[in-house]
Formats: C-alpha cells, sequence, structure tokens
C-alpha cells in the first residue's frame, strides 16, 4: 500500500475538519469528490485506488453523525417513506444479491466482468468486483443519509449549497489548469491529482481542440460531471438566484461542456436541455415565473433555429457539423468500442431473463447504460425500491420560483440529479454514480417545514446572494475569526432592504 501526498493532505483536511465547524468538512468533502483521477492511497499489489473523497467520507460521518442533534435527522431520513429509506433496501438487495447470484446461477450464464483480464464473455462466478462495489454502494448510501440528516438541521440547506457552488468553481478552476499546462508544456505538475491506477486519456484532442479533462481521467468522465454543474447553476439562475453569478458559472460549465468534445456530455446537454425546456415552458404556462423562465422559453427556439441556419448557410461549419455528428453518434456507434458497447447492453438484459428477473449480482457485469446494468445486477426486487428512491429524488414534493437559496437550492439539485441521471442513461457501465450525485440528492430530497423556510429567510439580511454575501459564507465555512469577517473589506459590501432581489 503506498500512501500518496494527496492523501496525506486529504487526512489533515479531514482531521482539521474534525475540530471546526461541519460546515469546513461538508466543503471539503464536496470539493473532494472531483478528484476523479486521484488516489488518496494505491494498493499496488491488486491495483486499487481509493480515491480522496471516500478518505474524507470517514471524516464527515465521524463530524456529523454523532452530534445529538444531527444525529436524531439523520435516523428520521431513513423513516419509512422518505427516500432513504428506499435506498437503504435497496442496498441491502444489492449486498444480498451480490452474495448469492453469482454462486446460484455461476457457470449458467455468462457476463462481461467488471474487473476482466481477458477480452469478452465469461461464465459468471464470484468475483473482487461483488465486493468493491457493494462497498463503493454502501459509500454512497452513508454519503446520502449522512447529508439528508444534516440538510435538515438549521442552515444546513444553506451549508450544502455553499459547498455545491464552491465545487462548481473548483471544476472550472481545474479545466482552466488543465488547459494551461497543456498549452505550456507542464502537464507534470497535475500529477499529484492523477496517480490513481487507471488510464490516464488526458492529453488527447479531436477536431484540432484539446479536450478537457480537469480534474478527471478523461474527457467522458469530466464531461458527464458537468454537465450536473451546469444544470445546478442554471436551474438557480431560472429561480431568479444571484443571476449575475450562478449565471456566469453557468454559462462557464455549458462552455467546458462544449470543449470537452465528449459524446455522453453532448447527449447528456441535449438530453437535459430538452426536460428542462418542457419543464419551465410548463411552469411559465401554469405558475408564477421568473423573468429569466420567459426569456428561456422565449429565446430558446429562435437561438437553435439561427445557429441551425448558420450552419446550414454555411458550407464550412456545415462540414464540420457533419464531421463531428458522424464523428459523436455513427462512426462511434460503428467503431469497435460501440458495437463492444452495445453487446454489453444485449448481454446485460439477457442475463435479466436468464436469471429469471433475479439479476447476476452488483459488480457481477457491466453494460453501457446506468438502467440496464441496474436492472441486470439488481434484479427485480432491487429495481423496485430503486425505482421508488429516483421517484422521490426527482419528482417529489417542488416550490414556486423562489430567490431564496434555502427554497431554490433542493429544486436546483433535482436538475442537476436529472441531468446526471440522463448522462448516465447512455454511458455509465455500473450502478456506482458517485458520491458526487447522492450529495445533491440529499439536498434535493431535503425535507424541512414551511415554518423553517420563514426562518430561515428572516434570519438573513437578504434573500438573496450578492458578492459580499458569499464572501462571508465562504469565510464561515474555512472557520474565519468572527472578527476578520466583519472587516471593513466585507462590510463594504451592499446591504439589501427586505424583500429586495439582491445583487444583479
Amino acid at each position: 500500500m503506498t500512501f500518496e501526498p494527496i492523501g496525506i493532505l486529504t487526512f489533515i483536511v479531514g482531521i482539521a475538519g474534525l475540530f471546526l465547524s461541519p460546515a469546513f468538512i461538508v466543503c471539503a468533502f464536496f470539493t473532494s469528490t472531483l478528484l476523479g483521477a486521484a488516489a488518496a492511497f494505491n494498493v499496488n499489489g491488486a491495483g486499487i485506488s481509493i480515491p480522496p473523497a471516500h478518505v474524507m467520507l470517514i471524516f464527515l460521518f465521524i463530524r456529523l453523525f454523532f452530534p445529538r442533534e444531527i444525529h436524531q435527522k439523520i435516523v428520521q431520513s431513513i423513516a419509512f417513506g422518505r427516500p432513504g429509506f428506499w435506498l437503504v433496501i435497496t442496498v441491502l438487495t444489492s449486498v444480498v444479491t451480490a452474495y448469492f447470484m453469482p454462486r446460484l446461477f455461476q457457470g449458467e450464464v455468462f457476463v462481461f466482468p467488471v474487473r476482466a483480464q481477458a477480452v469478452g464473455l465469461t461464465p459468471l462466478e464470484p468475483a473482487t468486483s461483488n465486493f468493491t462495489q457493494s462497498a463503493y454502494f454502501i459509500a454512497d448510501a452513508a454519503c446520502f443519509v449522512i447529508l439528508s440528516g444534516y440538510a435538515a438541521t438549521r442552515g444546513g440547506i444553506r451549508v450544502l449549497i455553499t459547498a455545491g457552488l464552491i465545487a462548481a468553481c473548483v471544476n472550472l478552476a481545474f479545466a482552466g489548469l488543465d488547459l494551461l499546462t497543456y498549452f505550456t508544456g507542464t502537464a507534470e505538475l497535475l500529477s499529484p491529482i492523477r496517480n490513481a491506477n487507471y488510464s490516464m486519456l488526458v492529453e488527447t484532442d479531436m477536431g484540432g481542440f484539446k479536450r478537457i479533462v480537469g480534474s478527471f481521467t478523461e474527457a467522458s468522465s469530466f464531461g458527464g460531471l458537468t454537465i450536473g454543474y451546469f444544470a445546478f447553476t442554471s436551474r438557480l439562475w431560472l429561480l431568479g438566484c444571484s443571476r449575475r453569478f450562478t449565471g456566469f458559472l453557468a454559462l462557464l460549465s455549458l462552455i467546458a461542456i462544449l470543449f470537452a468534445t465528449s459524446s455522453t456530455g453532448y447527449v447528456g446537454l441535449l438530453g437535459y436541455l430538452a426536460v428542462a425546456y418542457a419543464e419551465v415552458l410548463l411552469r411559465v404556462i401554469s405558475r408564477p415565473s421568473t423573468k429569466q423562465m420567459q426569456l428561456f422559453v422565449l429565446i430558446g427556439p429562435p437561438l437553435v433555429l439561427v445557429v441551425g441556419l448558420a450552419i446550414a448557410l454555411s458550407d464550412s461549419l456545415s462540414s464540420s457539423a457533419h464531421d463531428l455528428f458522424d464523428m459523436f453518434l455513427f462512426e462511434k456507434l460503428s467503431s469497435q468500442s460501440g458495437v463492444e458497447r452495445s453487446s454489453w447492453n444485449a448481454n446485460a438484459l439477457q442475463n435479466f431473463i436468464d436469471t429469471f428477473g433475479l439479476g447476476v449480482g452488483n459488480g457481477s457485469g457491466r453494460a453501457s447504460s446506468f438502467v440496464i446494468a441496474a436492472l441486470s445486477g439488481l434484479g427485480i426486487f432491487g429495481m423496485v425500491p430503486f425505482t421508488i428512491f429516483f421517484f422521490k429524488i426527482l419528482y417529489g414534493q417542488s416550490t414556486a420560483p423562489q430567490s431564496s437559496f434555502e427554497v431554490a437550492g433542493p429544486v436546483a439539485a433535482k436538475s442537476m440529479c436529472l441531468a446526471w441521471v440522463i448522462g448516465a442513461t447512455v454511458s455509465d457501465p455500473l450502478i456506482d454514480l458517485g458520491l458526487s450525485f447522492y450529495a445533491f440528492a440529499a439536498v434535493a430530497g431535503a425535507h424541512y417545514s414551511t415554518a423553517s423556510i420563514q426562518l430561515f429567510q428572516q434570519s438573513r439580511e437578504t434573500s438573496d446572494w450578492h458578492p459580499g454575501a458569499i464572501a462571508r459564507s465562504l469565510l464561515r465555512v474555512l472557520a474565519v475569526p468572527s472578527w476578520l469577517q466583519n472587516s471593513t473589506t466585507l462590510k463594504a459590501a451592499p446591504k439589501l432592504a427586505s424583500g429586495h432581489k439582491g445583487w444583479r
């Protein structure tokens, strides 16, 4: 086992978080989920890398589970009918099937194994991937339950949204560093966060563009994750929350997705925009809506039409668009990789049928779609509670558009989770959506009373965030002394009267 420098830093931050405000460890955890190419330590003999986020999750659990108020909320988050209850049932079913199904159907069905030394189908048998994938799924559920409990405490929602916005900024910063180090020939400077035992496709280009990978192993992972942050920030913009700040983050995230040149990112982005447009259109027609929503509904179709006409009328643009379309769709589907991934899905569906709907067990095989992988791995008994969990997260009780972050944040988190599910449906080979998804799912499924919302709104000097408020929240997260938070620089930020819509 080799401890890496980033792992030592993770331990230092985690230990510090045990003695600081819970907000500090929450923000540190959200940021650590971005380190997709990093390993806190590597188990060289087994080829296993432990990501910093999973190490940070241990410290997050220790810091948040034992305080009485948060502990009670955590227990309540898994009460019958809550999303946490259905997720726990899914995880328990997953653990049972991961152990028994590979033994019950051993040698009777063939799978594309998760960790295969040889290419192709192999007979089903117990594998280490059954254990590792079960461990990841348990960690996902623990992340969701802990943060769900924290979200239900006083001020918890605001801290989680702060952490989400900080992570969105850090993700864009990593994208900028990726481009900067590539064009200056200093990519080795990012080696401390690219030290995992994974294949690193970090210096590839397509069509003359450097494919942005940020802090991940490949452009597909970066594009797939950034879809979520685009959905999160754009939804906050649509809801009228600090329009300039969230709108700017959404625009930069959109540009990053486009320059990642990832088919997962493009398909997920188009799918999410189509769903978001339909939802916003219905809201504008039937409910009170913000100016941003009305602008999105009115300008969306003409903008698409203008871009389409511009491409059609320009030979160079039309040729480039045709080449990109072929590259990302037809050529990719007909390529060896595309044919192989299609065979993964076909075989996974056949596994579901051959096991009489019981599944082959989590971690036994792979597919090329999250939905098909879950169906094949969990079986019908695992898919039912899993489906209920997603339904409650994505289509649970919503709120009318308001500028308060405590009200709009969970709505934005739902959009984020929806975007990630759309992307995972077309590309993810396993059922593990990652800690990032379940962290924001906790925000999306947060339960709090109307009285609590009013208390939050009355306890703040503004219903929205201007630059000074964002700076003060960040300093509180970093446990900066109160006398420094109230310094002249921060006091210079404009104070907003009650009912003001915030800094624009």
